[in-house]
């Protein structure tokens, strides 16, 4: 008794609603809760430029150096906050290459439009454009990590300290009174961005617990339907395996009746398929045909089994079919049988060529079936049949 096994596609994982992107909610909130806070970021950003700046630098005219200056780094932080907008109304975010740019451009122009402005005034109402910058840097560092955004700040801060000493170090109580504006000005946007890195943990959390409650839905639905299922499936042994079993209890039925023996055997491979349904395996189909194979070994039929193909997903109830069809054939057979399963992109096929009665194909043909096709041809003492699902138009 041969049982010859042709090379079988290497296997790949079933998939499951648990495996279909398990991050994606979690990203999705994420991106959506940053790019609020961007966002909101850039509206404060520009109100204050817009309120406070505009006004300070119109008031600066007249009364330093070169006012060009102070109106260049106006005009590039005007731009740099374009940008943003226009990629935050479009909904697209930027690079961290861009970002990094950008809050280059920012410091740079902070340094340019403070130039003209006396030392002891920086840092102080004259010097509008110290905290705006440093608005605009957290705006376009928010998708990174706090320690990037803090050495921005520090950067930022660094360069004016540098004009500072370059320019004369002013009188102690107003050096102090510059560094307490300084360190409330840069504590109140490392906040804001120490908030975004919470509102980001926050999210991604969230995001997770979402997926953990989706995946234990629909693991409950997917047990009830299971469940609902099996029922069926027992229900309808009960038309069919217990009159088997009653007749042979009471000696209505030959157990040495070739007929009451292919019964039996059809029975015998209905439920082993019913049990095979629970395991854990990666191709589902072929270990539920395989347990057709074997009932059909033990009653001494020598089988070959030949595969095509890679692993398909294949829909419970259409595999379902199509190892019934394939277990009737082969717990039907006599003395030899041949399966076939091969699978293409666009159908799955379970084919048996068998030497079984020709009453078999009557009994393939009349069971029930809503997502296979089946064809049965009978020659001699050769059966043939095929079951088909069509997972798509060619």
């Amino acid at each position: 008794m041969a049982d010859t096994t042709a090379p079988e596609a290497p296997a790949t994982p079933e998939a499951t609603p648990e495996t279909a992107p398990a991050t994606a909610t979690a990203e999705y909130v994420r991106d959506r809760l940053l790019r609020g806070a961007q966002l909101v970021a850039l509206i404060v950003a520009v109100t204050i430029q817009i309120t406070n700046c505009l006004p300070q630098l119109i008031a600066n005219q007249h009364r330093f150096g070169p006012w060009w200056m102070e109106v260049a780094g106006f005009t590039a932080l005007t731009a740099v906050a374009g940008v943003m907008g226009a990629m935050l109304l479009r909904r697209r975010s930027w690079s961290h290459r861009l970002a990094f740019l950008l809050a280059g451009i920012c410091i740079a122009a902070s340094v340019v439009a403070s130039i003209p402005v006396p030392a002891r005034l920086l840092l102080v109402a004259d010097d509008w454009s110290f905290g705006i910058a440093g608005w605009y840097i957290v705006a376009l560092l928010l998708r990174t990590r706090l320690p990037v955004i803090t050495g921005f700040l520090g950067l930022h801060a660094a360069t004016t300290v540098a004009e500072i000493a370059v320019k004369g170090m002013p009188e102690r109580y107003i050096a102090a009174l510059m560094g307490l504006a300084a360190v409330s000005v840069l504590g109140v946007q490392i906040a804001v961005a120490l908030l975004a890195a919470l509102l980001g943990r926050t999210a991604a959390a969230a995001g997770k617990a979402a997926e953990r409650e989706e995946r234990t839905r629909i693991d409950e639905e997917v047990g009830e339907l299971t469940h609902r299922d099996h029922q069926e499936r027992y229900a309808r042994l009960l038309d069919t395996t217990v009159p088997l079993l009653t007749g042979l209890a009471y000696g209505t039925l030959d157990a040495d009746d070739d007929t009451v023996r292919r019964r039996s055997a059809v029975e015998a491979a209905r439920m082993r398929q019913l049990f095979a349904e629970t395991d854990d395996v990666s191709d589902r189909l072929l270990h539920e045909l395989r347990a057709g194979i074997d009932i059909a070994q033990r009653q001494g039929v020598s089988v070959q089994l030949a595969v095509r193909g890679e692993i398909r997903d294949v829909p419970h109830p259409a595999r379902r079919e199509l190892v019934d069809t394939a277990a009737t054939a082969l717990a039907s057979a006599r003395t030899t049988a041949r399966a076939t399963v091969m699978r293409t992109p666009t159908a799955v096929r379970v084919s048996v060529v068998a030497d079984a009665p020709h009453d078999t194909a009557t009994t393939i043909e009349r069971a029930p079936r809503t997502h296979t096709r089946v064809t049965t041809t009978t020659n001699d003492r050769t059966l043939w049949t095929e079951a088909v699902w069509q997972t798509r138009s060619p």
